[in-house]
């Protein structure tokens, strides 16, 4: 009795056409449905977030317990226990001492920064609001001042203000004061939104101290189940990219904070110095909008440049030309210092992934777009050296510069026939 057989190609084409079928089953089933499947997906990302900050906690976290273990609890531990089959007591020792120790310093920060840095903000702002009257007098004085000669301008302008100030005192007459019940509503939900946030933190603590206990054995699974399911080529491509994207991020995230942190420190010591108000909450501003490249000077002048225009104009002019020297100083000297050149591509790039991120994932695409562009261009150029290589083509990019062709035998050939220089 013959065997039927069945061709493999038609295997696969039916396998295809089934996977095509479910997709367009569960795309039709998302439209049909999407304001469930939107609770759902928002249940599943409010599940996630508390695991996903704890992981990315535990990654910046993670320098400075390597630091105070080599250096600290490591050789402490090695004179506790001094006998060589103890070095799985030493590693514990070491590691919990590091985690605590870690853990410990960030609480510091986050709740001693909490305690000196939000009483000062509210008192800034509060300030603000309740000088706006007399920002209103100044502003009209300076419209004054600079077009007193020129009356229909001058009449134009303090018309301006005026309806603006009419109409800011009518807003809130008519639409703050009568809904002042809504307002509290809104104010409850947010103190409940502010405990959800407060126990999603505290769980990002919690997962981040496991993690930190368990980096070596979350790391061994990883490449364990990398070289299970993928050939070995592939997986040591894998990990390698994966190495080159951590030393990338690392030292990029971790850099950038610290040099956000000493930005912000210099001009709190330079408004304190020269007598500026609202020295903290400008403070604050400008160090972490430093954390974005190139647009995180200027984006956090703005709005503090305005509050000081608004107290003393003369304070705002002085602060402007201080940030132009504070953005030179740290792009040229407190930048390269501790950053170096990390990212190793061209700031046209950096520019172009800059607005690629920002406009596609918002503050965090800015941040982060610099150094995933990097990480890609690093990849993609090795990818195309061995490619190239494997052709014995040129790699260097110059070689292709006055290029003509690549002929039958792939040689280069340069118009005419000779390579030429710029």
């Amino acid at each position: 009795m013959r065997r039927w057989k069945v061709d493999k190609k038609y295997i696969v084409i039916a396998g295809l056409a089934l996977i095509i079928i479910l997709v367009a089953l569960v795309f039709n089933n998302l439209l049909e449905q999407g304001s469930k499947y939107d609770e759902i997906r928002t249940t599943i990302s409010n599940t996630m977030l508390p695991i996903i900050a704890g992981f990315i906690l535990a990654y910046l976290l993670n320098p400075v317990m390597k630091c105070t273990e080599k250096y600290i609890f490591t050789p402490l531990a090695k004179h506790i226990f001094k006998k060589k089959d103890k070095e799985r007591k030493q590693k514990k020792l070491s590691r919990s001492l590091g985690v605590i120790t870690t853990m410990a310093l960030f609480m510091l920060l986050l709740i001693g920064g909490f305690c000196l840095v939000i009483p000062q903000i509210y008192v800034s702002v509060a300030k603000i609001v309740e000088e706006v009257p007399a920002y209103y007098g100044e502003l009209e004085k300076l419209a004054n001042s600079f077009i007193e000669n020129d009356n229909e301008l001058s009449k134009y302008i303090l018309g301006l203000l005026d309806t603006a100030y009419v109409q800011g005192m009518e807003y809130v007459n008519t639409v703050v004061l009568p809904n002042i019940d809504k307002i509290l509503k809104g104010i409850t939900t947010g103190i409940i939104g502010g405990i959800k946030t407060t126990f999603n933190v505290v769980l990002a603590i919690i997962i981040s101290i496991y993690v930190l206990f368990e980096k070596e054995n979350l790391i061994s699974y990883g490449k364990k189940l990398t070289y299970s399911y993928l050939k070995r080529k592939h997986a040591n491509m894998l990990i390698k990219g994966v190495r080159y994207v951590n030393m990338v991020f690392g030292g990029f995230i971790n850099g950038k904070i610290i040099d956000s942190f000493i930005i912000g420190i210099l001009c709190y010591i330079f408004m304190l110095v020269a007598g500026f108000e609202y020295a903290v909450l400008i403070s604050i501003i400008v160090g972490i909008t430093n954390v974005i490249p190139y647009f995180g000077p200027f984006i956090g002048a703005i709005p503090s440049i305005l509050i000081l225009l608004m107290t003393e104009p003369k304070q705002g002019l002085i602060f402007a030309v201080f940030i132009l020297i504070l953005q030179q100083l740290d792009g040229n000297v407190i930048g390269p210092l501790i950053l170096g050149d990390r990212l190793k591509i061209s700031s046209m790039w950096i520019l172009i992934a800059i607005l690629i991120g920002g406009g596609l994932f918002g503050v965090a695409g800015m941040i982060l777009g610099a150094p995933t562009l990097a990480c890609i261009y690093a990849l993609l150029g090795k990818d195309t050296r061995r490619r190239l290589e494997k052709k014995e083509l040129p790699v260097e990019s110059g070689a292709y510069l006055f290029l003509d062709r690549v002929n039958e035998e792939m040689k280069v050939e340069y118009f005419n026939d000779t390579r030429k220089e710029e």
